[in-house]
């Protein structure tokens, strides 16, 4: 029944349209896999990384982040 709609909603499409939503199946396909991808520093140590790395860490950032700092006010 899916690749029935599938196919019905797809016969309108252009060209390019079609071509970003096989693009798109092939995200979600990439996505949906269990596996992630496992890089080798040597020959016996495997690390993971995730998404973000930093999301279970506080991150500070101080009040005056945004301002120019003095040495370059006169460029400004």
């Amino acid at each position: 029944m899916a690749y029935d709609t599938l196919v019905k909603e797809a016969k309108d499409l252009s060209e390019d349209m079609m071509e970003q939503v096989i693009e798109f199946m092939r995200f979600l396909k990439y996505t949906s896999r269990n596996d992630k991808a496992k890089h080798f520093i040597s020959d016996d140590i495997a690390f993971q990384r995730s998404v973000n790395p930093l999301a279970d860490e506080f991150i500070a950032i101080a009040e005056d982040f945004d301002e120019t700092p003095e040495c370059f006010k006169e460029y400004v």
